[in-house]
């Protein structure tokens, strides 16, 4: 049993195992942004309420309000941020409006709000790096169609996630090439 080669294969299975850490470490950074960038969220509008009222989102979440009841109904922001206006009952019409600034967000049902139809969307500050200012787009018309399930992150985030841990992958098993061919030189 000689020296020379534990002695030399010990350095470089440190680095070896500090390239792997480090890769580890960057992939637990990097992967819950992905995840969390984009998110969206769905509200149905019944006949005089809202299904999933109150509801607890990240920043950069959008919330889209589907009208699924029979009467018309809209979704109004009590400080003015958003109104849908009058979205038709059955048309399966939608709005949808995107939350940057943590804070808890209360709207109504104009015409429903005396019946209770009313919600709240809490903005948590978790990841808080909002901008001053919140986008919202609307899109009801009779001809809209119902929205996907959206219970999920987005095709895009799951994209991101899947494509950094495959480079991170293979640039370990290069890593791990090239000291293996540096150790039988």
């Amino acid at each position: 049993m000689g020296k020379g080669r534990p002695d030399k294969e010990e350095p470089q299975m440190r680095r070896l195992l500090q390239l792997a850490t480090l890769s580890l470490v960057a992939l637990l950074f990097f992967a819950p942004a992905a995840w969390s960038q984009g998110q969206e969220v769905t509200v149905r509008m019944e006949d005089n309420f809202f299904d999933q009222a109150n509801i607890t989102v990240e920043p950069g979440t959008t919330v889209t309000w589907v009208q699924s009841g029979n009467n018309p109904h809209t979704t109004t922001s009590y400080d003015g941020l958003w109104d849908s206006g009058m979205i038709e009952g059955g048309s399966g019409g939608t709005f949808s409006y995107t939350f940057e600034e943590p804070g808890r967000y209360d709207y109504f049902c104009i015409p429903h709000e005396s019946m209770g139809m009313i919600g709240s969307v809490t903005v948590s500050d978790a990841t808080a790096t909002a901008s001053p200012t919140a986008t919202a787009t609307a899109a009801a018309s009779p001809t809209a169609t119902a929205l996907a399930d959206t219970g999920g992150p987005p095709v895009s985030s799951l994209l991101i996630a899947l494509v950094a841990t495959l480079a991170l992958a293979v640039y370990g098993v290069i890593a791990l090439t090239l000291l293996r061919r540096h150790s039988t030189s």
